[in-house]
C-alpha cells in the first residue's frame, strides 16, 4: 500500500491514550511532535482512513488526537471516505491546526489548551479537502487556504491577514513574521502578517522554473533548490545570486518541506518510499555558507499509515 502524503505541508481536549514506538528522540526538539498520521483500514479492495489522527513524538508516544476530524467533509458536510480532512504541525513540534468534530478549526498546543477560529472562518459549504493549513516555524501564525489565503493569530484566533487574490503561498520567513507568495506573472511578493506587501522582484535568473524556495527572516534573501543538487541563495528585488552550495540529497528522495532555520541554515524533511519500509522521512540541515550537510532526525512512518503529515522547520 501506498502512503499518501499531507503537505500543504500536527493534544487533546479529552485523556491521551500513549503506546511505545520505536524513534528515537531529538534532544534538541525535547517533548514535541514528529508527525501526525491517520490509520488506513482495508474494506474490501479498497482502503480508507480510519479512527482518529495520531500525534508521534520525538520521545516514541504515540497520542491520540481524539477531537480532530479525520474524514473530510463535502459540501453538505458528509464524510467523502477517501480523504483526510487537512492537518498542520509547527515546525517546534508545538502547535497542531485542524478540524476539530464540531466543525470548526482548532489551534491546540501539544499536551495543552485548544483555541478555536471563528464559525464563519471558511464559507459555508466549503469541501474540506480543499483546505490547507501551514503553521510557522515557532507555531505563532497559521495560513488557512482555499480559494484565498488567511493568516490568523495562534494565540488569539483572530484574522490578522487576507491575502489578495492570485498569490501562491510559499511559505512563512524564518522568523514567521513575513509570508512569501508568488503571483501569476512569477513575480515574488513578500507580505507581512497582517497582508501588507513589503517587497516585490522577479529573483535571480539561475532560479527560473526551479523551487522550492524558502524566505529568509530578513524578508528579502530566498534559498531554492535547483534541481535536487543544489542550493541557490539570492536577493528577490535584485536578483542577485549570493552563494551557490551544492547538496546530496537520499537516493530516491522527494523534498517534502524546505525551511530556512537559521541565519546560513536550511532544514528540509525528505522522504523515501523503500522497499521494507512505506516510508522513511531524513531530516537535513545544510549550512549555506559552508555547503556542509548534517542529519538532524530520522524515522520511519507508522506502517498502518493511510496519509501523514509532518512537522516542518
Amino acid at each position: 500500500m501506498k502512503i499518501r502524503i499531507l503537505v500543504a505541508l500536527a493534544a487533546m481536549a479529552t485523556a491521551a491514550v500513549a503506546t511505545p514506538a520505536t524513534a528515537q528522540a531529538a534532544p534538541h526538539h525535547g517533548d514535541s511532535i514528529r508527525y501526525a498520521s491517520a490509520k488506513a483500514c482495508k474494506v474490501k479492495k479498497a482502503v480508507f482512513p480510519c479512527g482518529n489522527w495520531r500525534l508521534v513524538t520525538h520521545h516514541g508516544e504515540i497520542v491520540q488526537l481524539k477531537d480532530a476530524q479525520v474524514d473530510a467533509l463535502d459540501g453538505k458536510g458528509k464524510p467523502v471516505g477517501f480523504a483526510t480532512a487537512p492537518i498542520a504541525i509547527s515546525g517546534n513540534g508545538q502547535k497542531i491546526a485542524y478540524f476539530h468534530k464540531n466543525g470548526r478549526i482548532a489551534i491546540r498546543t501539544f499536551r495543552g489548551g485548544v483555541t478555536l477560529l471563528p464559525k464563519n472562518t471558511l464559507p459555508k459549504n466549503t469541501v474540506q479537502y480543499n483546505v490547507w493549513f501551514r503553521l510557522s516555524d515557532d507555531g505563532a501564525s497559521l495560513l488557512v487556504g482555499d480559494t484565498r489565503n488567511r493568516i490568523f493569530d495562534t494565540s488569539s484566533g483572530k484574522r490578522i491577514g487576507l491575502l489578495p487574490s492570485k498569490r501562491d503561498f510559499l511559505g512563512f520567513s524564518g522568523d514567521g513574521e513575513e509570508v512569501l507568495t508568488r503571483s501569476d506573472e512569477e513575480n515574488f511578493l513578500v507580505y507581512d502578517r497582517s497582508a501588507r506587501l513589503q517587497r516585490q522582484g522577479r529573483g535571480a535568473d539561475a532560479i527560473s522554473g526551479y523551487g522550492p524556495h524558502t524566505l529568509h527572516a530578513d524578508a528579502r534573501t530566498l534559498a531554492t533548490l535547483k534541481s535536487d543538487r543544489e542550493i541557490v541563495v539570492s536577493d528577490l528585488e535584485t536578483g542577485q545570486v549570493e552563494g551557490k552550495t551544492p547538496i546530496k540529497l537520499p537516493k530516491g528522495g522527494t523534498v517534502e518541506m524546505f525551511d530556512w532555520t537559521g541565519s546560513h541554515q536550511v532544514t528540509l524533511h525528505v522522504s523515501q518510499n523503500l522497499p521494507t519500509i512505506p516510508t522513511r522521512m531524513t531530516v537535513l540541515q545544510h549550512d549555506t555558507k559552508t555547503g556542509v550537510t548534517k542529519v538532524r532526525d530520522r524515522y520511519d512512518i507508522l506502517k498502518d499509515t493511510y496519509t501523514y503529515a509532518a512537522c516542518g522547520g
